[in-house]
């Protein structure tokens, strides 16, 4: 059992939604993401479902190791990743020394992101809870959505979040993936943003994890400068 820390929420809801420690039941895991980074992670087991936010999945190992291959130089000084979970993605973008913010609508999750990025001596990285119709006062140059869009509702939520609400600024980019095998509503909302002009590219990497191979999508949206 390990004791997460005191988690409060200070974007979206002005509602008190402070979080007493809890003890979780944990596992460790060794991730490698490339020979000189390997963080010691834990995961939560035994939750109560929806649990997806309390362990690693392929599509946070192929997007980490995206921000690890880009140039320092051309990622901008913050991030911010919606859906945060248990924080491999925001523990890769701290780590390359990114003040970034990890969001998620589980009090839970964002407490064990915190764990992690302390175990692995990661700075850098605050947190809170976020729930996608909340409002935001804050925008970002780096939006990262690692396995956010399953939902038939995801498409128009997360565009309103990050186009209508502002939430990634003009010029910024937003990093979005998910496996190829179930891409249809991601397609919808890659190609909403394509139609208010942002600049679209895309890759896929094949990407192992405890023995199960998945193939994942990574799409880099770039917002146009001039406000769509």
């Amino acid at each position: 059992m390990v004791h997460l820390p005191h988690v409060h929420d200070d974007l979206g809801s002005a509602d008190d939604l402070t979080r007493r420690p809890r003890d979780y039941a944990v596992r460790t895991v060794h991730v490698e993401l490339r020979p000189d980074v390997v963080f010691k992670l834990l995961e939560a087991v035994a939750q109560p479902r929806p649990n997806h936010w309390a362990r690693v999945w392929p599509t946070a190992l192929a997007m980490s190791r995206w921000l690890l291959d880009q140039p320092r130089a051309s990622l901008p000084a913050e991030a911010l990743e919606l859906g945060c979970g248990m924080g491999l993605v925001s523990v890769t973008a701290a780590h390359l020394g990114l003040a970034t913010h990890g969001t998620d609508r589980e009090p839970l999750a964002i407490a064990l992101a915190l764990e992690n990025a302390e175990r692995n001596g990661v700075t850098g990285l605050t947190t809170s809870r976020l729930e996608w119709s909340d409002a935001v006062t804050t925008s970002t140059r780096l939006l990262l959505a690692s396995d956010l869009v399953y939902e038939a509702s995801s498409p128009d939520a997360l565009y309103a979040l990050a186009h209508t609400a502002g939430l990634l600024a003009p010029g910024g980019l937003l990093v979005l993936a998910g496996p190829t095998a179930r891409a249809e509503l991601a397609d919808v909302l890659v190609q909403r943003f394509r139609d208010e002009g942002y600049a679209h590219t895309s890759v896929t990497a094949l990407t192992s994890w405890e023995g199960y191979d998945d193939t994942i999508a990574l799409h880099t949206l770039r917002r146009p400068v001039a406000q769509a």
